[in-house]
């Protein structure tokens, strides 16, 4: 039986919810979830039927409550964390049946106005609110939602969601990919995926945008392999979705972000996984000798590819990447990183990013 997550226009918001939805479908199950974006809505489905006895009370629901990014969902709020998410966990519990039986309508939406405020680091276009102007006077407060789809998306964004802290500063960035047609056999199976992928604080990320986009790249790589072993690309991504916590005073505040298509690097995988390879490999190496001090015009003009995908770009990152073999204080500075990025830097790697940019939706 399929489920409906009809979208509201918030991106981080609908992609939290269809996350959450096909987590607590895995649970119910204890078995494959699946989520398609229909364009209008993303269709979550599980491979067998639900049970008759819907209770989520096991083993499986109880580790949620230990995903540290609960604490990160709601960075922006006052008051305990641990209440938001017992709250969140307890509403999507007690009110199942009746949240399922509304999704299975292709025509539900979601009413604003009422519910529960989106927090900032959930969603940062819903956490700075809706502008009323009046000739009495001016207003604006946090969008609020109905409680059992804010559970859901904080659900979602706990378990699926990247929360990396950007090296030397109290800030954090956000980072969730959109699913385009994406199966997990256990939701560990998406976490996996997604943490694993090394945005760690020794690499210097010049903006939530460097971060992003090396982001995509270790992704792609991670399905590039899965490809590889399977034999053809099984799960596509269409986008991922990012913006930045910073610390303004006393509170952290969400700064509007963006999306990066990740449709070019898609594409490209399920032509070849095996021979994509090489071009992943040499970004990646890219960003991480670019993460170092007198590389960093590098680190700009992988990320610049990797958001445009056109030819401008490419050139611009094979002049710096050239430029850069030759700077001798690069190489004593950071030998490894340097002798790395060296080896891969071939003519094959370089050729397939250029070959990507074709497929690249400008």
């Amino acid at each position: 039986m399929p489920y409906y997550i009809t979208k509201t226009g918030l991106d981080v918001f609908d992609a939290a919810r269809a996350w959450g939805l096909a987590v607590v479908l895995n649970v119910l199950t204890e078995d494959e979830a699946e989520i398609r974006d229909a364009e209008w809505a993303f269709v979550v489905d599980s491979a067998v039927p639900l049970p008759n006895n819907l209770a989520i009370a096991n083993n499986a629901w109880r580790t949620l409550t230990s995903e540290q990014n609960w604490q990160r969902v709601f960075i922006t709020q006052k008051g305990s964390w641990l209440n938001k998410r017992d709250k969140a966990l307890s509403v999507i519990a007690d009110q199942l049946t009746t949240l399922l039986a509304n999704l299975q309508n292709p025509a539900n939406t979601v009413v604003f106005g009422e519910g529960e405020s989106l927090p900032g680091g959930l969603d940062p276009t819903g956490f700075k609110g809706l502008r009323h102007i009046t000739r009495a006077q001016y207003k604006e407060e946090q969008l609020k939602v109905p409680e059992d789809h804010w559970a859901l998306a904080c659900l979602g964004m706990a378990t699926c969601g990247t929360y990396a802290k950007e090296a030397g500063q109290f800030n954090w960035l956000v980072l969730l990919p959109i699913p385009q047609n994406t199966h997990f056999s256990y939701f560990r199976d998406v976490q996996e995926l997604f943490r694993l992928l090394e945005l760690k604080p020794k690499l210097k990320y010049y903006g939530v945008q460097n971060a992003a986009a090396h982001y995509a790249i270790q992704l792609a790589e991670r399905l590039r392999r899965r490809a590889a072993a399977q034999g053809s690309l099984q799960d596509r991504y269409s986008a991922i979705l990012y913006f930045k916590l910073f610390g303004a005073g006393q509170q952290m505040k969400p700064a509007q972000g963006n999306q990066l298509r990740l449709e070019p690097l898609m594409d490209a995988i399920a032509r070849d996984p095996h021979g994509t390879h090489s071009m992943l490999d040499w970004l990646d190496y890219c960003f991480r000798l670019g993460a170092t001090e007198g590389a960093e015009n590098l680190a700009l003009a992988a990320t610049e590819l990797v958001m445009r995908w056109d030819l401008e770009a490419y050139e611009r990152l094979v002049r710096v990447a050239v430029r850069i073999l030759g700077r001798e204080q690069v190489r004593r500075k950071n030998p490894e990183d340097f002798d790395s990025f060296l080896r891969k830097t071939r003519t094959e790697a370089i050729q397939q990013a250029m070959e990507v940019m074709s497929h690249a939706v400008v």
